[in-house]
């Protein structure tokens, strides 16, 4: 018989109909949130051709190293999208009365929380004043996870967003996705042999949170230099509580995809591919944004994690279906049993959500969904990708990737809840990190997080006074920690904080009020939040636009120092 999980059933039953329940709001039929891909302009096959891994186990049974490309260097296409995008701050530099070269282009990075909706709506408002005050564009990168990825898969789906940014806003408050789009697309994936629970939730991120249906793939952003290079986060699940602090982080670029601190990348088209030696056109077997943001989001997926972030409410519905499913699980000895039941408990409210759109009955194709998803609700399946490193030779892959067929991708949260392993080291060089905390851990946790994981690594990190961490219940709502020589300023800055909380229970009531897990915001929170994080920006813009001054005149020392060594 199935060994079905009945708790890990509960929740996602939950999340199913309570996320769908609220976002069957039909949309005017001239409307279609639907992305369309922008003709991008593509490398070429030999450009982007990876290195082959260096190994010398001629007996080994690994069979992908040809692909793999083992360094902790940028590869040739950042590199050369680095250059151009240089040339756009420069501009933006100059505007703001900052007198630059391309060589004293500082290298700006903004990294993005987790936090669910609230990190989400609070990256787009920051971004938008950013736009405003002319600030935007001197950035190169911009990092996120978690809630902030989710935003950052939304925004990209315009391939001039920093443009558009009342667009982006107007987004956040869109009606919808139609539901049959929603299964329509849950169809194909089914056939998918890489569907796993995670499509599941990006369908269910995406209709509910981001009112988008996005069938982007994220190579389209490879050259496209008006906005910041994305660089999207997750972890290694099998590594993530006793796997080596360097086999856990895993990056996303649009040209590359692979563990941060091993120096192993693929092609991100190949990301979950099979046949990793063929050239990267073959965009046909690459995950659409859709998919990559039930992956980012996933926090779910780890159970602990799940059971002590989730509101009582959702815990005492979990508790409700779990009674039912345990009933239904004694009474049933086999699998056709266990799936009847499951479909009659999904497929009801899909029938009447179904049926209140005048929209006809749900197709058939969902019962294929549910006699496919139920099994994985069982084992608790998220993120599944073939595993480009298995049986990869080399002690410096841990057992925790190399034993394992499968990769199991979930939210980077769930180990840092900000981006800042890309961002430290010589790699990415970067001068000024601008770091927006709107997650739900205490003020500075994040940093402390940061600091112990650079000190392990052996990487530069700016010095922290622990003096601030008394002021974690009611922060500033900006701090600077100033690079030397080779560590990153980080200007640090809280969503609520004392200039927009008049003390420490506001800070804590808008904490709640604002939970990272929760129904999705309405209208006017979702304009509250935005307003928010807009106000830090702007009331700090001096602050920042006098660290992008200083992270220049480093920039410039640095290269002046490097001219007189050659």
């Amino acid at each position: 018989m199935l060994c079905v999980n009945v708790r890990w059933v509960a929740v996602l039953l939950c999340a199913w109909t309570v996320m769908f329940g609220l976002m069957g709001h039909p949309l005017d039929n001239k409307t279609n949130m639907t992305t369309v891909t922008p003709q991008m302009e593509e490398e070429s096959r030999e450009e982007m051709m990876p290195t082959p891994a260096n190994t010398t186990d001629t007996n080994a049974t690994y069979v992908f190293k040809h692909s793999v490309r083992q360094s902790l260097s940028l590869s040739a296409g950042e590199q050369e999208f680095l250059l151009k995008r240089k040339q756009v701050a420069l501009k933006a530099l100059n505007n703001l009365g900052i007198n630059s070269t391309l060589d004293s282009i500082p290298h700006v990075a903004i990294l993005g929380s987790g936090g669910g909706q609230r990190a989400s709506v609070s990256l787009v408002g920051s971004l938008d004043q950013l736009e405003q005050e002319g600030l935007l564009d001197t950035v190169i990168y911009l990092g996120g996870v978690s809630g902030t990825a989710m935003a950052m898969c939304s925004l990209y789906s315009d391939p001039q967003w920093s443009r558009n940014m009342d667009r982006a806003v107007s987004r956040l408050s869109a009606p919808g996705v139609k539901p049959l789009e929603v299964v329509s697309w849950l169809g194909q994936k089914t056939k998918d042999k890489r569907f796993s629970l995670s499509d599941i939730w990006g369908i269910i991120i995406s209709a509910a949170i981001t009112k988008q249906l996005n069938l982007q793939r994220l190579t389209d952003d490879r050259m496209n230099t008006f906005n910041p290079y994305p660089i999207y986060n997750v972890v290694s699940k099998k590594c993530l509580k006793n796997g080596p602090v360097r086999a856990k982080w895993f990056e996303l670029t649009p040209h590359e995809a692979g563990f941060t601190d091993l120096g192993l990348f693929i092609n991100t088209s190949h990301v979950g591919s099979s046949n990793y030696d063929e050239g990267p056109e073959g965009k046909e077997t690459e995950m659409d944004m859709t998919q990559m943001q039930g992956i980012m989001t996933s926090a779910i997926a780890d159970e602990e994690t799940m059971l002590v972030y989730f509101p009582d409410w959702m815990k005492g519905l979990v508790g409700l279906v779990t009674t039912a499913l345990s009933k239904m699980e004694n009474m049933k000895k086999s699998l056709d049993g266990i799936l009847e039941q499951g479909r009659q408990k999904v497929m009801e409210p899909l029938q009447t959500w179904s049926d209140s759109l005048s929209e006809g009955p749900v197709p058939a194709k969902v019962s294929w969904l549910i006699q496919k998803g139920l099994p994985m609700i069982g084992n608790w399946e998220w993120g599944t990708t073939e595993n480009f490193l298995y049986q990869y030779p080399g002690a410096e892959v841990p057992s925790c990737i190399s034993g394992e067929e499968h990769l199991q991708l979930i939210d980077g949260g769930l180990m840092m809840n900000m981006p800042f392993p890309p961002f430290l080291g010589e790699k990415r060089d970067a001068d000024l990190l601008i770091a927006l905390d709107s997650g739900s851990s205490q003020t500075f946790e994040t940093l402390s997080e940061a600091r112990d994981y650079a000190k392990a690594m052996k990487k530069p990190f700016p010095e922290i006074d622990d003096r601030i961490f008394e002021e974690k219940d009611w922060p500033e709502d900006c701090y600077v920690f100033e690079g030397k020589e080779k560590e990153p300023t980080i200007v640090y800055i809280p969503l609520f904080n004392r200039h927009n909380c008049k003390d420490v229970e506001e800070v804590q009531a808008k904490m709640k009020e604002f939970s990272t897990f929760q129904l999705p915001l309405d209208k006017e929170r979702i304009e509250f939040v935005l307003e928010t994080a807009k106000a830090n920006i702007k009331n700090n813009k001096d602050t920042l636009l006098m660290e992008i001054y200083k992270a220049s005149r480093r920039r410039h020392k640095k290269m002046q120092s490097v001219s007189s060594v050659v």
